[in-house]
């Protein structure tokens, strides 16, 4: 029997991005699969947010509400839709034109997901030439399976990079956590059902210093808060599998992730206070980190990249790591300074 492409449902959260919203909800309603629906949701938005969504309401579904939060619009948009796939997209980035085309390609009743790489854009939308998670073409639904079998956990994207199964949300939503609902969503994913991976980048993340969980070298104080929520994440995760009978293994998922080895290790290294801190040595993390990076499925260029990073930051006196951190993050920006100076002259 043929299988009949999803219906597929992007639902776009906004709240103060009038800059950026008209662009999210272009890239939506731009694409070529065609059996597709938009719901904007516009949380309360103080500038003219909402008048820029308006402009598409015989397009797009419009939910007004006060302003309640990322997690409160996201569980308004996903009620307001009705799609059997669901697409997450945060108002300051975009879709690839081809993206929901390929989603359907890739889907399969079996799903929880289907996972692709992003870009990584500036606040004028310039590609910094990143991609998370830079997957590789054999990273497929069992290999994701064996590895969560392994650790408890596997690689994916944020928010944009992500669509997943109404069945699945239908049981994990409405979120009652207080933030990021990729995160959650992400991590409990694998108990529902496979994970699929197109190793190509679907989607654009804009890094611009207001997201809540990108790194720009200047934010460090929000490292132990990110490492708890994490570890929040993980208990949740671990409550699933036992309603569903889904075996863990007994480990440290943060052992296993490079993102939370690294802000641990650039938590430590700043002497910031974080749940698990007393059980973490400079030592030990630098060693889980190059480990980590051998064994991932990575381009030889980035296990040496993170490899020297862990090296580097092990090793930094403790006057020098705040400015290597701010390096690491703004790196592309430094890149570009150079270039411009390397052809002024």
């Amino acid at each position: 029997m043929t299988q009949h492409p999803p219906r597929i449902s992007v639902v776009i959260a906004c709240y103060n991005y009038a800059q950026y919203v008209a662009g999210a909800i272009e890239s939506a309603l731009n694409q070529s699969h065609p059996d597709k629906e938009v719901v904007v949701v516009n949380d309360g938005s103080r500038d003219h947010s909402l008048e820029i969504i308006q402009r598409y309401a015989d397009r797009v579904v419009v939910v007004d509400q006060v302003n309640q939060g990322h997690i409160a619009a996201c569980n308004a948009g996903f009620m307001a839709s009705c799609g059997e796939v669901v697409i997450f997209l945060d108002a300051d980035d975009l879709l690839e034109p081809d993206a929901l085309a390929s989603v359907a390609d890739a889907w399969t009743p079996a799903c929880a997901k289907v996972q692709y790489d992003l870009k990584i854009i500036n606040g004028a939308g310039e590609d910094l030439g990143r991609r998370f998670c830079h997957f590789d073409p054999r990273y497929n639904a069992e290999v994701v399976r064996a590895q969560f079998g392994l650790t408890g956990t596997y690689r994916w994207p944020v928010t944009a990079g992500n669509a997943y199964s109404r069945s699945f949300l239908d049981e994990m939503l409405p979120l009652t956590i207080s933030e990021a609902p990729d995160g959650l969503l992400n991590t409990v994913a694998p108990v529902f059902g496979d994970v699929a991976t197109i190793p190509r980048a679907l989607a654009s993340y804009r890094v611009h210093g207001a997201n809540l969980w990108s790194n720009t070298g200047n934010d460090n104080a929000r490292l132990p808060k990110r490492i708890q929520h994490r570890r929040l994440e993980v208990d949740i995760l671990r409550q699933h599998a036992a309603r569903r009978g889904v075996a863990m293994p007994d480990v440290d998922v943060l052992d296993h992730e490079l993102p939370f080895i690294n802000y641990r290790l650039m938590a430590f290294k700043l002497g910031l206070d974080y749940a698990g801190s007393q059980r973490d040595t400079t030592a030990s993390l630098v060693w889980r980190g190059c480990a980590l990076a051998i064994r991932e499925r990575l381009p030889i260029k980035m296990k040496v990249g993170h490899i020297a990073w862990f090296l580097a930051l092990g090793m930094a006196p403790r006057r020098w790591v705040e400015a290597l951190i701010r390096l690491r993050f703004n790196r592309s920006e430094v890149l570009r300074s150079f270039k411009r100076l390397a052809f002024r002259g």
